[in-house]
């Protein structure tokens, strides 16, 4: 049956209707309730990416922006990160595109001052636009972001170790993160625990000024330590 209507009032009209022919389905709400835990212990099991993402949404509140980079923990948040908040999920989607996160997280917040703003990034992907630390100082824009460290393109380096058996370009030489942000007059930290990063961001969104927090993370070409078997899982025969 082909319907024309508004999107709002169609969907009313037909609710009415089925509420009225004694059609209404029993509440599925316990069995998604069920579904949605299971999927959490399974996802659980990545680590310490999922222990960090858990870190940084205690830390943000229900109504900050996240904005998300192409990175481990990038890639385990779009499965792994709760968003409670319509469009406060910030992500380049499907375009793959390295290193727009930081820049694009000042944007969030010159558009929402008033919100909490944290930006996560790899340590290849924030070296794309590491230089906007002197715009985030220069117009005070309180964004925390926070860079996981494993000295990699650590997605590059894993397809490398699976397809050719050694890493080609993809291990990196890294500045001082802290002493960088530091040196253009932001408040620079490391941490080295989902406790600690909790902690660290709760204290950059209180001050509102300009942050990076470095987080060590460790380099493993180990599917199991890997985001990608939840994004794409084997197809079925």
């Amino acid at each position: 049956v082909g319907i024309l209507g508004d999107a709002v009032d169609s969907t009313s009209a037909l609710l009415a209707a089925l509420k009225a022919s004694g059609s209404a389905a029993a509440s599925r709400t316990q069995q998604f309730l069920a579904l949605k835990a299971a999927k959490a212990a399974e996802v659980s099991q990545l680590q310490p990416h999922i222990d960090h993402l858990g870190a940084l949404r205690r830390a943000l509140p229900r109504d900050g922006f996240f904005v998300e980079e192409i990175c481990q923990v990038g890639f385990a948040s779009y499965f792994g990160f709760p968003v409670y908040s319509p469009r406060s999920f910030v992500t380049c989607g499907y375009q793959g595109t390295l290193g727009f996160g930081y820049p694009t997280s000042l944007g969030v917040k010159v558009a929402h001052p008033d919100k909490a703003v944290v930006s996560i990034n790899g340590d290849g992907g924030l070296m794309f636009g590491i230089q906007e630390l002197a715009t985030a100082v220069e117009y005070n824009l309180g964004v925390v972001a926070v860079v996981f460290n494993n000295h990699a393109y650590g997605n590059v380096l894993n397809d490398q170790q699976r397809l050719f058996g050694r890493p080609f370009g993809s291990v990196l030489k890294n500045p001082d993160f802290v002493g960088i942000a530091r040196a253009f007059g932001a408040t620079g930290t490391h941490v080295s625990s989902p406790a600690e990063l909790e902690r660290a961001v709760a204290d950059g969104i209180q001050a509102n000024a300009p942050t990076l927090i470095e987080v060590d993370m460790p380099l493993s070409t180990s599917t199991k330590a890997s985001p990608w078997r939840f994004l794409m899982p084997p197809s079925r025969p």
